[in-house]
């Protein structure tokens, strides 16, 4: 598998993701500064409100806009057999009644990209799961869920 491709798939859902989420706050600012949203007495909030999902929503394209950063930035090594998962590396895992591919990076967690017909998840070091791979090798079991590391890429 090519991660070159993989992180450009992750790069190009974190760019989406950055434009719908900017997008989005843009349009709830000007919602929340209508004059259709001036408060009518002092109990009507609705302005306060959609400024605060505003803000919310561009910290998360900020958000993204970093992690897209971080992988701009990231070395992709090839991992020799025997050799220990580290950031970058691409790792199939058979569970108790399913493999499944994981890609481990420094942000994102949780983002799923298609890659030569296979769903690849993005780990981070921090989550529980990439934490048990750090270090470990291809034949390594993994207690927590129960689980074996087929292959390091």
């Amino acid at each position: 598998m090519d991660k070159s491709q993989i992180v450009q798939a992750i790069l190009e859902s974190l760019r989406a993701e950055f434009e719908s989420r900017q997008t989005a706050s843009k349009r709830t600012r000007a919602g929340g500064s209508d004059s259709e949203s001036k408060a009518e007495n002092k109990y009507d909030t609705l302005s306060i409100e959609q400024n605060y999902l505003a803000d919310g929503l561009a910290k998360q394209a900020q958000a993204a806009a970093l992690a897209a950063a971080a992988y701009e930035n990231l070395p992709l090594a090839d991992f020799a057999p025997g050799a220990p998962i580290d950031l970058g590396a691409l790792v199939e895992i058979s569970f108790l009644r399913e493999t499944e591919w994981f890609f481990l990076g420094p942000s994102a967690g949780g983002v799923e990209v298609e890659h030569a017909g296979r769903t690849i998840t993005v780990l981070t070091p921090e989550s529980p799961l990439g934490s048990h791979l750090l270090d470990r090798r291809a034949g390594d079991s993994i207690v927590s869920p129960p689980a074996r590391i087929v292959a390091v890429y």
